[in-house]
């Protein structure tokens, strides 16, 4: 998906992959704030064993040794108990037609990324924002809107840890 929506993965040259796998987390963790639906993402990465983490409630897993995230996805889609319920993001041709026959739903990574920005983004199509502000379009919604939730108690906590350390002053 980062690489088939230009604001996610436009400045690939500019950003190490880390940069845009947390750009992505970012953004879904904005829309899971919205829709409580449980997310998981594949990563392609090589961890040795597949490992799966929590990072603010989306489950990210990377692949063992050996598979990459197209058989990570396949996996996850034929072993669920019901596909049906499953929407796979994807542009790969071969993953389509796999979790079509599964009976998942299949959105392409572009469709999914407007559909995300709208219904993350807290002001109106008009272009007036609240308080009487105006965006341009050239900076990110967030700038106004501020951190989410869990970025600020994220924050909160890094900050607060740091005032509890004693200085070498």
């Amino acid at each position: 998906m980062i690489f088939g929506v230009p604001e996610l993965g436009a400045n690939i040259d500019k950003c190490d992959t880390e940069t845009l796998r947390n750009k992505l987390l970012l953004l879904l963790e904005r829309y899971k704030e919205k829709r409580r639906h449980e997310l998981i993402v594949v990563f392609d990465g090589n961890v040795g064993a597949s490992s799966t983490m929590s990072v603010s409630g989306i489950d990210v897993v990377f692949p063992r040794t050996g598979l990459d995230a197209d058989e990570e996805i396949k996996n996850l889609v034929s072993r669920s108990r019901n596909p049906r319920h499953i929407i796979v993001v994807t542009g790969d041709r071969s993953i389509r037609q796999f979790v079509r026959k599964c009976g998942s739903k299949v959105v392409g990574p572009l469709e999914f990324y407007k559909s995300v920005q709208m219904k993350t983004d807290r002001f109106p199509a008009s272009g007036r924002e609240s308080k009487g502000k105006i965006r341009d379009g050239k900076e990110p919604v967030s700038k106004i809107t501020g951190p989410s939730r869990t970025e600020s108690q994220y924050w909160l906590k890094v900050f607060s840890e740091l005032k509890e350390k004693p200085t070498d002053d």
